[in-house]
Order: structure tokens, then C-alpha cells, then sequence
């Protein structure tokens, strides 16, 4: 397990596209349930149906697939909103990596190999020429959706889901929403100009204790490089808490 695994995850999920999140809920019925889909109500209940959890504790099974790299392991991830992203991985019961994410930084620290490294977000966008992103990362763990806007087609896919489509001169994305309870399937985001590529998928959706969200415990994300390379990252969330403080202890030892 070399230190790219970790700086590999926060490139993976750091993407950035430049998007505006669509505004508050003020209520009303999406009319989904009718058959009747209205884009401005149907982005206001899928905002009233956001999980934001104060903190978030959970252990996943992880298996990443690269060209430089596959491996399997257990992630540990811990969660405070806004503010702070732990995660610990530990291959046959050993930790290999531990990092911490801020929104202005992260620290990354490789025990088997013992390196260390300690830098601004900036870091990434110089090494992977990628825009770093806190809180598309935090978004993601959430299993909400990312980048509505309110300039997107509605419809219905074959299976009843709500369809939701984008595409301006540099960005094309795709949304599948369920139709109950409001929560992403599927999330791909284009970028056109680079043929950059993410999607993101949510699956085995189940009620956990602390947030009235239903929760994804199933995740996948495959990113597409542009360049003939691509990427994915499996997760499967097997604990889930949302009570805290939780403890984000990053000392070399």
C-alpha cells in the first residue's frame, strides 16, 4: 500500500465542478407521487431530504481499482460537518494510512512506508491539476446529491426514477432520483472540455438510527480520466453511527 492509495481517494472524490447548489427548501409537494414532475419543487424536496449529521462514524469494506494500483481493505471514517474528515486504513488488521481533511488542508501519513506529508488543498491542484474540494468529499459520504442547479430537464426513466439532466458549454451531468424518497441513485458528472468523467453510484439504502434519511450503504465511484485511464473505488458501509464528538487522533506512532 503506497501513500498514491489515500492521495488517490481525495483526488477521487475532490473533483470539483463549478456548479451551484440549488437554495433552501420552503416546502410544497414535488408532485412526483401524482405523476407530475415540477423541476423548482422537486429540487426543494430533494434539499429537504439532504442528510447533514452533526458528525458521522462508520466502518466500510473498500476495494480500489486503478492501472497503478488495486487493493482491498477496511476504511475507518470519521466525520465532523464542515469542519473535519478522518479516515484510517488498515489492510489484515494493520493500519497502511491514516489522513486528515480540512477545507483548507489535509495531512496524509503512509506507516508502511513511513511517509508524511502535510499540505494545503492547493497541493492537490498543482500535483493532479484537480480543484480540491471539502465539501463535495463531505457531500459524498453524506450520499446526497451534488451539483443541482435549477437549469436541469426533468423526466422519467424506464423504471419510474426522476431523471434530471444538464449540459452547458463545459459540464454535462445525469441524476437519477428515487421517486419516494428523494435520495440519488446515480450521480455522472462530465467534464466536456477535459472528457473528464465521475459517477457516482448509491445503493442498498437502509434507516439508521440519528438521521431520518434513509442511509446508502452501498457506494461506487469510477472516474474516468480522460486520457484512457480510469479509476473506482467500491464501498461498503458495514457500521454507520451519526452520535459524537468522535475522536480524530493523527499522531505518528
Amino acid at each position: 500500500m503506497r501513500i498514491s492509495f489515500l492521495a488517490f481517494l481525495a483526488v477521487l472524490l475532490l473533483a470539483n465542478c463549478n456548479r451551484k447548489v440549488a437554495g433552501p427548501a420552503v416546502g410544497g409537494d414535488s408532485g412526483a407521487s401524482s405523476g407530475k414532475l415540477r423541476l423548482a419543487q422537486v429540487l426543494r424536496t430533494i434539499d429537504e431530504n439532504r442528510s447533514a449529521p452533526e458528525w458521522m462514524d462508520a466502518k466500510a469494506r473498500v476495494d480500489l481499482d486503478s492501472k497503478k494500483l488495486s487493493i482491498g481493505g477496511t476504511a475507518f471514517i470519521r466525520l465532523h460537518r464542515d469542519e473535519a474528515i478522518w479516515m484510517s486504513v488498515k489492510k489484515f488488521g494493520f493500519e497502511g494510512a491514516r489522513a486528515l481533511i480540512r477545507p483548507d488542508s489535509f495531512f496524509l501519513y503512509n506507516r508502511l512506508e513511513g511517509e508524511y506529508i502535510a499540505e494545503p488543498l492547493s497541493y492537490i491542484e498543482e500535483k493532479y491539476k484537480i480543484p480540491a474540494r471539502f465539501d463535495l468529499l463531505q457531500e459524498i459520504f453524506f450520499g446526497n446529491a451534488v451539483f443541482l442547479t435549477d437549469e436541469l430537464e426533468i423526466g422519467r426513466a424506464d423504471d419510474g426514477a426522476i431523471r434530471l439532466t444538464g449540459r452547458s458549454d463545459e459540464f454535462a451531468t445525469q441524476y437519477f432520483i428515487d421517486p419516494v424518497t428523494f435520495r440519488p441513485q446515480l450521480m455522472e458528472l462530465q467534464e466536456l472540455g477535459q472528457s473528464r468523467s465521475m459517477v457516482v453510484t448509491n445503493s442498498d439504502y437502509t434507516q439508521v438510527e440519528g438521521v431520518a434519511q434513509t442511509f446508502p450503504r452501498g457506494r461506487f465511484v469510477e472516474v474516468d480520466d480522460g486520457k484512457g485511464e480510469t479509476a473506482s473505488m467500491e464501498m461498503e458501509f458495514t457500521e454507520v453511527s451519526f452520535s459524537g464528538p468522535v475522536e480524530m487522533p493523527f499522531e505518528r506512532r
